[in-house]
């Protein structure tokens, strides 16, 4: 899914604004960065609950949360790991909007990918480093 296609499916879901926030490779697809597969978001409590009384499918994680998916979207209540925490409201509160959708900023996406350590999160931090360093020459500041 390229940014048009990102933007056009979590538009389509109609979420509760200040309840979830864009994360992960749809974080960067969002800014035009790359394409993504998938669509993860973090949502709140009360939202995760309303999307599993609607039929999403529930999804164990592999550290053992409980996530949710429908399609290729799939709901969090964070996105910890390691030594790198933020609490969902917390996430919310620092979201960008990128058209109107709220997304996890690159600075702390960064931090998570760091303590993920996959092949595929190294990939992204080169990307973000290089799509950071871009802003930062263009006079644009992070975004």
């Amino acid at each position: 899914m390229n940014r048009r296609d990102v933007l056009s499916e979590i538009r389509n879901l109609k979420l509760p604004a200040g309840e979830y926030i864009v994360v992960g490779g749809a974080a960067l697809a969002a800014r035009g960065i790359r394409d993504t597969d998938d669509i993860d978001i973090v949502v709140t409590q009360s939202l995760f609950a309303e999307l599993e009384r609607a039929g999403w499918a529930l999804k164990i994680r592999p550290n053992g949360k409980p996530g949710l998916h429908r399609g290729r979207v799939e709901a969090y209540l964070d996105v910890n790991c390691g030594d790198f925490e933020r609490s969902t409201p917390w996430l919310l509160a620092h979201a960008e909007l990128v058209d109107e959708i709220p997304v996890i900023d690159l600075e702390t996406l960064a931090r998570f990918k760091a303590g993920y350590g996959r092949e595929k999160d190294v990939q992204d931090l080169r990307l973000i480093a290089k799509h950071l360093l871009m802003k930062d020459a263009a006079g644009e500041g992070a975004a």
